[in-house]
């Protein structure tokens, strides 16, 4: 299964948001021993280290997690065409427009976040860390298509 993260979930795991870091590494976890592809968009990637530096205050911290967190996810690229769709989707939030049409654009199957409700569209399902982790135990099926 392909599985976008968001940015709230990547920094989550991270921990540079202090009590929600245990559903992130539950998540990462389950996924790694399903073999599922996790994916952050590249966009969300220069995010996460602005934020991360901002955060913690120490860029050989924030080297190392990021080049730990690396080695367990893929990078999607976002291209010309991704940013005008997401432009003319004309969502409130700009970026998860962005998340939202590059995990459309390479076949993912659904994408983990904390804010739902971000989500504007509904074509590929939106799961919180808990509810993608409840699905997954009780074998439920994820795929969006």
């Amino acid at each position: 299964m392909r599985v976008l993260l968001d940015t709230n979930i990547v920094l989550d795991y991270l921990g540079a948001n202090q009590g929600f870091t245990e559903d992130a590494e539950k998540v990462f976890d389950l996924a790694a021993q399903r073999k599922d592809i996790k994916l952050v968009s590249s966009s969300a990637i220069t995010d996460i280290l602005y934020v991360l530096r901002r955060a913690m205050k120490d860029r050989a911290l924030v080297r190392g997690k990021y080049e730990s967190f690396r080695k367990k996810i893929s990078i999607l690229s976002v291209t010309e065409r991704d940013i005008d769709v997401a432009f003319a989707r004309d969502w409130k939030d700009f970026e998860d427009a962005v998340q939202y049409t590059v995990a459309e654009s390479n076949g993912v199957d659904c994408i983990i976040t904390r804010n739902k409700a971000d989500f504007e569209e509904d074509r590929i399902p939106c799961y919180t860390p808990q509810e993608f982790l409840k699905n997954i135990r009780t074998g439920l099926e994820i795929h969006a298509r």
